[in-house]
């Protein structure tokens, strides 16, 4: 160990040792190398290679054309770990008291239900399990001076939707006085769905 740091203080000659005993000199010159001789780790540039406008055109829309593909596949099999984020959002923000972030959330949880159908991703039956088929009643069954008519079609619609799914008609067939509710707030919702097209 002592003739290793005697070579790492005087240098070693044309090598050279570092305290652990690696050579200094041939690492660098093996980076030298590297670094200008290197075909595989030039920067290439599209400039470099001349196309056509025809050329060009085409490569745009493969571009374009998979990078969509690449969002719509990438979308679908993340919204089950994105979902329960996206209602447990729509929930609070039904919940709060300006009107502006109750649109919001009808809005959301109306689109969530909409889009996804419940058969593949329970989307209805994660909404019923977080609360919001109650939150929507309690909306529906605000007074006039507490809350806009705008909220109120909207969570009538929600309230619809979630009562005509498979959860929501069990939570609400299971419970008399939510039956009671629901009929008073949307009697509509008690009615069997529309068959879908």
């Amino acid at each position: 160990m002592s003739l290793l740091r005697f070579l790492a203080k005087r240098g070693g000659g044309k090598g050279g040792f570092d305290v652990s005993g690696r050579c200094v000199r041939s690492a660098r010159v093996f980076r030298r190398r590297t670094m200008n001789n290197d075909a595989y780790h030039k920067e290439l540039l599209v400039s470099q290679f001349p196309m056509s406008s025809a050329q060009s055109k085409t490569r745009n829309r493969l571009l374009a054309f998979s990078s969509a593909f690449a969002s719509i596949y990438i979308g679908y099999y993340s919204f089950p770990i994105v979902s329960d984020g996206m209602i447990n959002s729509a929930v609070y923000m039904v919940e709060h008291e300006s009107n502006f972030m109750r649109k919001r959330g009808l809005w959301r949880s109306e689109w969530v239900l909409s889009t996804f159908p419940d058969s593949t991703y329970n989307t209805a039956k994660k909404c019923v399990e977080k609360g919001m088929l109650e939150v929507v009643l309690n909306l529906c069954e605000l007074k006039e001076k507490e809350t806009d008519e705008d909220v109120k079609l909207g969570a009538k619609r929600v309230l619809v939707m979630l009562a005509q799914s498979e959860s929501g008609r069990k939570r609400v067939d299971g419970d008399g006085k939510l039956r009671k509710r629901v009929k008073r707030a949307a009697p509509e919702a008690l009615l069997a769905p529309e068959p879908s097209r």
